[in-house]
């Protein structure tokens, strides 16, 4: 019979067919964490050096039995275990990131790279309770370690102020009978040789097994169109995915355009919604778009935990409707804060007047925002560039122009591809996500002098191709219109 692991419980709890898959379809479940792992790992290092008389247990992830006599050893002379270990005769075990002896018993302590606490992170702890107490360890409390969100870096890295602990004892406690029963349950699932039936909602869009559990639903279907809550009825009163079998007299507003679009294969044109948008524009026009890195670990002085920090940003000034554009950018190639010379050149490159056009303005007023707070003698000329940005998502999320190609979406990937000729798909980096972790692999200097040349040219490319696309978008925007 097979073992159930806290990762385990945790993972069934979210979805019990995904906990069977990745005991009986192992080559389906790939497990690739990347960066977040290796991130959580560093944290965790971190973490640790708060409790310098911790004692690391000595067993490989695999070692339970062994882990878990090292721990009984252990835990009779020393006051903090890392990793310690606890075993069940029943087939559950876990690990617990730091055991701390608390009087006659002890307390559970969490890591999280995360900085808040999320309701997973509960079960994570309940069920470390739950093992640790049958094991014959006395549990007082629980505490969830989690980095700070408002601790701002000094020069030097504070780890002390860097997390903060939350006491959830009374909330762990609460989910004890719970946490027994559904232990049971997924033991039993996960032993059993039927592939349990669990209904595929949005949420398991982005699970490693979607290819597997929704193999049988199209590319675009109810799960791209509707809100979670809505689906599970609509699939039941229509017995498909299939938009196709959507009654579009149901329906009103975004969801019927997205219906009708599709069904119809056709393009949606408000023309008046589009002119509206348009006779707010100013010239010249300046598109914008910034990337960004998130380390959790602070990098920089005056930077929070995954705090977004633009290091790049490439402008297309165009001076006329339909006009040529001049292309101007900025890449930080320093392992060294960028924020300061990226401001000042932001500044100096977007001129005093004309609409600074962005795609989704939110995130670069934002940055702007935090870039003014950072800099106050430059906060007058950012906040005067905040002023003049013009969102040129809002006329493709309002459906003022709308293509079935989009599936739903109003994201520029998706509609870039429908209106025009230009995608992501020859480039060395496809997405922002790519971006960020490339910078970070060069800041945290993991890159060969050759690598850094390739990631460079390769970031000039993707970013310029933003704000190149939002001039061939503006174009389109102009055509319809007519």
């Amino acid at each position: 019979m097979m073992k159930l692991s806290k990762s385990d419980y945790v993972l069934g709890c979210s979805c019990p067919k995904a906990l069977w898959l990745k005991k009986h379809r192992k080559d389906l479940y790939k497990n690739d964490s990347g960066n977040f792992i290796e991130n959580g790992y560093d944290i965790q290092n971190l973490a640790c050096q708060l409790y310098p008389e911790g004692i690391m247990i000595n067993a490989e992830p695999w070692e339970v039995s062994k882990g878990a006599k090292e721990t009984q050893k252990l835990s009779r002379e020393k006051s903090i275990l890392f990793e310690a270990v606890a075993e069940l005769p029943c087939g559950a075990f876990c690990r617990a990131d730091i055991l701390q002896k608390s009087g006659q018993g002890w307390n559970l302590i969490e890591i999280k790279s995360t900085n808040s606490i999320h309701p997973e992170h509960i079960d994570d702890l309940a069920f470390q309770h739950f093992v640790f107490s049958k094991a014959g360890y006395q549990i007082k409390k629980h505490f969830i370690l989690h980095l700070n969100k408002d601790y701002v870096r000094g020069r030097n890295l504070d780890i002390s102020s860097l997390f903060k602990t939350e006491d959830v004892t009374l909330q762990v406690l609460h989910k004890q009978t719970e946490t027994a029963a559904q232990f049971a349950q997924l033991y039993d699932i996960q032993n059993q040789k039927q592939e349990p039936c669990v209904f595929v909602n949005k949420n398991c869009l982005n699970c490693e097994f979607y290819a597997y559990c929704g193999k049988n639903i199209p590319e675009y279907s109810i799960l791209n169109v509707f809100r979670a809550d809505k689906i599970k009825k609509i699939y039941e009163q229509n017995g498909s995915y299939e938009v196709e079998k959507l009654d579009l007299k149901k329906y009103d507003g975004t969801n019927a355009i997205d219906i009708q679009a599709w069904q119809n294969k056709e393009i949606i044109i408000d023309k008046q919604g589009i002119r509206d948008f348009l006779q707010k524009l100013v010239y010249p026009l300046y598109y914008l778009d910034y990337e960004t890195v998130m380390p959790a670990i602070p990098l920089f002085e005056g930077s929070r935990p995954y705090q977004q920090i633009p290091f790049q940003f490439s402008l297309h000034i165009q001076k006329k409707q339909g006009g040529e554009c001049k292309h101007t950018s900025f890449l930080h190639k320093q392992k060294t804060d960028p924020r300061r010379a990226l401001a000042e050149f932001l500044i100096q490159s977007c001129g005093k007047k004309g609409s600074i056009i962005v795609y989704n303005a939110n995130f670069e007023k934002s940055r702007n925002k935090e870039l003014a707070e950072m800099f106050p003698d430059l906060a007058e000329n950012i906040h005067a560039v905040n002023d003049r940005i013009v969102d040129e998502l809002i006329p493709f999320r309002s459906r003022f122009l709308y293509h079935y190609l989009q599936q739903s979406s109003a994201s520029i990937k998706k509609v870039l591809p429908a209106f025009t000729s230009l995608s992501y798909d020859e480039l060395d980096i496809h997405n922002g996500n790519e971006a960020m972790e490339g910078y970070l692999d060069f800041i945290e200097g993991n890159l060969t002098l050759k690598e850094e040349q390739n990631l460079f040219q390769a970031l000039e490319t993707y970013c310029g191709q933003d704000t190149y696309a939002m001039v061939l978008l503006m174009d389109v925007l102009y055509k319809y219109s007519k």
